[in-house]
């Protein structure tokens, strides 16, 4: 009789738990993507705080400067194949934008050109009717110029 009672309250208990989860789950939902936003921004702009930082407090000696600013640049040049996940990082963000755009036009990439260089890279991609130039510099890549075609 005593474990008849305790199973049944046992499971009322999970129910009540269950629905409590599920508005939980939509509040964490909406927090997880806060939060992914806003560490996304935080990696992007780090690199250039840090640059801007060494400028800032090494500008009293220049050739320790110069050689801070020439391997800071240097070591944090994006790979020149990153440009693809950088790409469809930007094809990810405008389907979310407007739900009814993929339906209505193909996303394909005719041609992607990747210039690497020491410090940096170039790149230059024709997707559907626009032309992106990108530059590669401090660990991501940065929209320079979009135009159509």
């Amino acid at each position: 009789m005593i474990v008849d009672g305790m199973i049944s309250h046992h499971s009322c208990t999970a129910y009540a738990l269950d629905d409590e989860q599920e508005d939980f789950g939509v509040r964490a939902g909406y927090l997880n993507d806060e939060l992914h936003t806003f560490w996304v921004l935080v990696r992007k702009f780090q690199l250039p705080a840090v640059l801007v930082i060494t400028l800032l407090l090494g500008w009293r000696h220049p050739l320790t400067l110069a050689i801070n600013v020439a391997l800071l640049l240097f070591s944090t040049r994006p790979n020149p194949f990153s440009v693809y996940m950088f790409i469809e990082q930007l094809h990810e963000r405008d389907l979310n934008r407007s739900i009814g755009w993929y339906k209505s036009k193909v996303f394909h990439r005719k041609k992607v050109k990747v210039e690497d260089y020491k410090f940096l890279c170039l790149a230059t991609v024709e997707q559907g009717d626009t032309k992106l130039n990108l530059l590669g510099i401090l660990g991501s890549w940065w929209v320079v110029h979009t135009s159509k075609i």
